[in-house]
């Protein structure tokens, strides 16, 4: 039995950033268990910072100038 290889980074960041961006819709129709959770998936993968006060994730601190 052929054991199954791990994804890789990219895989695992492209895949976190499809089901966020699936997951995201507009505010009266966005699935917000699944933006949550996959939010977190992708700040986990990027290394992005919590809050200090624990609700949610600094990606302000990457975005363009």
């Amino acid at each position: 039995m052929a054991t199954k290889r791990r994804p890789s980074r990219l895989q695992q960041i492209r895949q976190a950033l499809a089901d966020y961006m699936q997951a995201e819709g507009c505010s009266c129709c966005r699935n917000h268990e699944a933006h949550a959770a996959s939010k977190a998936i992708l700040a986990k993968l990027l290394k992005v910072p919590g809050y200090r006060d624990g609700f949610g994730y600094n990606f302000n601190k990457f975005k363009s100038k």
